[in-house]
């Protein structure tokens, strides 16, 4: 009868640990059940779970042991009885007085300990830890319970190994829980528009201005990635990509995006876990590509303008030459040539001023000077040169002087007026006005021509940027 209580107990101890290796992922509570499961079962007074790490052993988990012990027991391997098991791999049923000459280091106790099992948690015969469990009383653990506390050491072995891989994998998946934050709060914050998809073209992630750009207020993952890009050739693409090492850089047309935006692609891809990944970013290229399509307009412009004058001193060079002309005439022909030299002059200036301000080799030469005088200069200037033109100047009663650099001051001037007279009809009038505005001066010139339409008025001080209309 008793038999059968024991066999029973057994069983139930069995498949309580059976149950660990199901639900029982937290390592401190599985090895706590399995030793609370091995002292109720063998009825043994106290007991200790010692796992090897690093080589060394240290107890984990323990019942009537002394805080000072487990917090100080360190076991090397082959020293003492706990250190033999775990070397040899073979249980130990220890009754009566221990024979010291038979362990290395082995610890002197005081108290009496007349009945002991030592079992070794092996798994694909690396050892894990060990187990064991004692007696203070006069009843001895016998060879049935030793072969029975080496079953359920092998069955602990297997849900401390199974708690292992699952904190190991809960611990990875909080790592890529972590990174994949990291990542999304990178992209989520990028100037550009990022989409990431995977190798089925399903999209996996947008940042807020790739779905402003792309879906508005729709939504995109999940979605097949080609449905928003309808035109671009992606198996080409991906094959390319290949072929680039992972990265490859295009021109696209979003199926939502305005006809005149520009978009341009830069693709890169890396292999998950999970398969292909790919990152596709978006740079709304729109204002690059106008720039530089006003300073090729801008390069046209002025190479018409310098061929103008060019085309003028060729062509009466050649005619005085050619032909046996009166005075008057060769100084006629001379005059025009010098005018357009300097403005042939004038423009090359104007061309290196640009390329000086690109490069950020323009610096300023101030001097104290006149402004009254300066202005009273171009004035007379362009009224001798246009007399179809009416030009007035108003300025103060106070002679303003200021630190300036002359040359460009003059420019600025000659540029407005020369804009004044451009787009101003023959017979036009053209006022500038120079005012004091508490410790600032206020230089302005009026015209009554065409004028700029409001909607061209932000884009005055783009570069290279000019109005279309009929007098460009």
């Amino acid at each position: 009868m008793e038999a059968k209580h024991r066999l029973k107990a057994q069983l139930n101890a069995l498949h309580s640990i059976t149950n660990m290796l199901c639900s029982g992922f937290d390592l401190d509570k599985v090895l706590e059940q399995i030793l609370e499961k091995a002292v109720e079962l063998f009825q043994a007074d106290a007991g200790s779970v010692l796992l090897l790490e690093n080589g060394v052993l240290r107890i984990r988990k323990a019942i009537k042991l002394s805080a000072e012990i487990v917090e100080n027991t360190r076991i090397e391997l082959g020293h003492g009885i706990v250190g033999r098991v775990a070397e040899s791999g073979e249980a130990m049923l220890l009754n009566g007085k221990v024979d010291s000459s038979k362990f290395n280091d082995l610890v002197e106790r005081e108290e009496d300990i007349p009945s002991a099992m030592c079992a070794p948690m092996m798994r694909n015969n690396n050892i894990v830890g060990v187990v064991n469990v004692r007696r203070s009383d006069k009843d001895k653990f016998t060879s049935d319970d030793l072969a029975f506390f080496k079953a359920l050491a092998s069955q602990a072995a297997v849900a401390i190994e199974i708690a292992n891989l699952y904190q190991a994998e809960r611990e990875r998946s909080e790592q890529l829980r972590i990174e994949k934050m990291h990542m999304q709060a990178i992209f989520a914050h990028m100037a550009d528009a990022v989409v990431v998809f995977d190798g089925n073209y399903n999209i996996i992630f947008v940042n807020e201005l790739a779905q402003r750009a792309l879906c508005g207020n729709g939504a995109m993952v999940g979605e097949d990635l080609r449905m928003f890009f309808p035109s671009s050739p992606w198996p080409y693409i991906r094959q390319v990509l290949g072929d680039n090492g992972g990265f490859y850089e295009f021109e696209l047309q979003p199926v939502m995006s305005n006809v005149e935006t520009v978009w341009r692609g830069n693709i890169t891809s890396w292999t998950a876990s999970e398969g292909e990944v790919y990152v596709l970013v978006l740079h709304d290229v729109t204002e690059r590509v106008r720039v530089e399509r006003m300073k090729t307009e801008f390069m046209s412009s002025v190479s018409h303008e310098l061929k103008t004058p060019l085309t003028s001193i060729i062509g009466f060079q050649e005619l005085l030459m050619e032909r046996e002309l009166s005075r008057d005439r060769q100084m006629r022909c001379l005059t025009i040539c010098h005018d357009e030299s300097k403005r042939l002059l004038h423009l090359i200036e104007d061309i290196l001023m640009v390329a000086r301000l690109e490069n950020g080799s323009f610096h300023l030469h101030k001097s104290h000077n006149s402004l009254d005088d300066l202005l009273t200069k171009a004035v007379s200037n362009y009224a001798e040169r246009y007399p179809s033109y009416t030009f007035s100047l108003v300025i103060g009663d106070e002679n303003v002087a200021l630190d300036y650099d002359e040359v460009l001051m003059n420019q600025v001037v000659d540029n407005l007026l020369s804009n004044a007279v451009k787009y101003t009809p023959a017979g036009g009038h053209v006022t500038v006005r120079q005012k004091l505005n508490d410790k600032h001066v206020v230089v302005s010139v009026t015209d009554d021509g065409i004028g700029i339409a409001r909607e061209y008025i932000p884009f005055v001080f783009e570069k290279f940027y000019r109005v279309d209309n009929s007098l460009t």
